[in-house]
């Protein structure tokens, strides 16, 4: 063997070692989908439930049991800030978006 194919075997497997902590290195930083509440909240009517939804930005979710209303309030830790995202009745959600007004012989009826 002559220096050239040693040249060429060290730089072969120089690059599969670079390649494999190339890999061990964007494992670590992927992060899985996962939702995971970093703080709950239960007392009486409400519940209360913080999560991260972006580097750096969390989610508060508020949901009252009495009503089945969800309000989720978008919080920016670096700036401090609470600003409301959205809010919904789950019962619209989950019986198929039936309108509050209606009454309960009105649902019959149909």
């Amino acid at each position: 063997m002559n220096r050239i194919q040693t040249a060429c075997y060290c730089l072969i497997a120089s690059a599969l070692v670079l390649s494999g902590l190339l890999v061990v290195q964007l494992s670590e930083r992927v992060e899985p989908n996962s939702a995971e509440a970093a703080l709950v909240i239960a007392r009486e009517n409400f519940t209360l439930m913080t999560a991260e939804v972006r580097s750096g930005e969390e989610a508060l979710f508020v949901l009252d049991n009495t009503s089945g209303t969800l309000l989720v309030y978008r919080l920016e830790i670096s700036r401090k800030s609470l600003q409301p995202a959205g809010g919904v009745r789950l019962d619209q959600i989950f019986s198929g978006g039936v309108d509050d007004s209606e009454d309960d012989d009105d649902r019959r009826r149909r």
